[in-house]
Formats: C-alpha cells, structure tokens, sequence
C-alpha cells in the first residue's frame, strides 16, 4: 500500500505552494497539487527531490576511504537518511595497491547500487594545495597506472580529480574522458591558462572550488577564475559556512549559476 504526503512539492517546474506525493511501494506514483480534499491548515515541510553528492569520503562513523563494502553499506545508509540517493564514494590519495584493494572491493556496491560510483580524489595533487592528502603517496599521473586501476571494476569508478599542471596530467585526462570518466580539477597550483586547457581537454568538474587552490588574483585569477567561467564545468561547492564565506558562495552561484552549481558535503566518517 502506498502513502500520500503533503507539503511544500519542489518539481522540475517550480514549487507547488501546497502539493502532495502518493507513493505505491517504493516508487513515487503521483505528484500534484494537494486539491479539496487536503488539510486545511498550511504545509510546513518540504518534499524534494532525493540529493546527489559528488563528493563524500563516508558518514555516521563509517568511511569509504578503508575499502571496507560494510563500512561503505552503513556510510551511504547515513546518508540516505538525510535524503541523500545518489552518492559517489570518494577515496583519497594513497599507494596503488590500496586504491586498488579498495576499487576491488567497493565495486560490486556500485553494481549493486549502494553507491553510484567511485571517485579517486588523488593521488594526483598538487603538493602545495595537498590539504589533508598524505605527501608520501602523492605522485605525477601516469597512464598505465590509470588504465589497470579503471580496469580493475568496469564502470566503477566515475570521477578522478587531479592537479592540471602536473606532467602527464594533459595525457590523464584525455584518458579519462574517453574512458567516461569524468576529469575534475582540484587541489591545484595551476594557472588561468594551463587550467582552461585542462578544460578544453575534456576536465568538467571542480573539486570543492576555491578550498585547495590559490585565491584569485586580478594579474593571476588562476583556477577559481578558469572553472567559474568555463561553461563546460560544473562547480562543487562545500556551503557548511565554514570552508566558505557566504560572499565566495554568492559570488560562485552568481558566476556558474544553478546549473553549474553542486553542493557538496565532502563528508568524512565523523559526519554525524
């Protein structure tokens, strides 16, 4: 049997003031206005659409990062609590044979659709933009380490963020684009131009904008400049008030709009 839940409908079209959701078992059967027959007194919540996050390493306690398939299960159940349903699993900088153990064992997950796939963010930074990304397994992108690790779980993984300048990088993201991979720039030194001829290479994304890359300057506007005026990018942004003001935030929206526009939690097994 299914339900109907009304409340504040936010659809592809706009929001319906007072709207409805019927359900029948575990799909969405209907969505309309609420009609005669619905409460009288003013909705007070919101029905939206299910969240999708680019960018996680983990939640409630559990982490992506350890490759752990039940770790990775109880992670994206946290986070499909708060409405999130589509979730790419991000995994950090580390040795080769740790991204592999982990893509090995995360992938059928992927399959499954526990999680919608894989991001590799790392090990192909920047050291001077590295963050918290362990120095000792920061390395120069190379193909043939890319080509076995993407072979390893066909489809598995969906995104990998790297730093533009770095040589082989040009190599890795034309690799990834014709693998369906999406390139993301991040945690990057790289100037305005080397950044934009990541993009015009087949980069679409940047990695949590402005966090791990030079602030722009009016004689060096580097990455933040590129991305935001790249039509082709999507920008994640991590909006929790602390790793941006509201005015970088304002500023971005304004630049990329709505389309180009990706909040992002960036989430670590302490979330929650």
């Amino acid at each position: 049997m299914g339900e109907r839940i009304h409340g504040r409908v936010v659809t592809p079209a706009g929001v319906i003031a007072h709207g409805y959701l019927e359900t029948a078992g575990d799909r969405i059967a209907a969505v309309g206005p609420a009609g005669t027959g619905a409460p009288r007194r003013p909705p007070t919540g919101w029905l939206v659409p299910g969240f999708v996050d680019l960018h996680c390493h983990g939640g409630g306690g559990h982490s992506f990062v350890d490759g752990d398939p039940a770790a990775a299960r109880a992670a994206a159940a946290y986070h499909r609590g708060h409405g999130t349903t589509t979730l790419l699993a991000s995994l950090v900088t580390a040795p080769v044979a740790a991204l592999a153990a982990a893509t090995r064992a995360l992938g059928p997950l992927v399959d499954a659709g526990v999680l919608a796939g894989l991001h590799y963010e790392g090990p192909y930074l920047a050291r001077a933009r590295r963050g918290a990304h362990d120095p000792a397994h920061l390395r120069d992108p190379a193909e043939a380490e890319l080509r076995s690790l993407l072979a390893l779980v066909p489809g598995a993984v969906r995104m990998v963020t790297l730093a533009p300048e770095l040589p082989g990088a040009a190599a890795a993201i034309e690799l990834l684009a014709g693998a369906g991979v999406v390139p993301a720039i991040g945690h990057t030194a790289a100037s305005y131009a080397q950044t934009r001829a990541a993009v015009a290479a087949g980069a679409r994304v940047a990695t949590h904008l402005f966090n791990g890359m030079p602030p722009v300057h009016h004689r060096q506007p580097g990455p933040v400049a590129a991305l935001l005026t790249a039509p082709e990018v999507v920008c994640e942004l991590i909006a929790d008030g602390v790793h941006l003001d509201d005015g970088a935030l304002a500023l971005a929206v304004a630049a990329a709009g709505p389309d180009r526009t990706a909040l992002v939690t960036d989430a670590i097994a302490a979330a929650g």
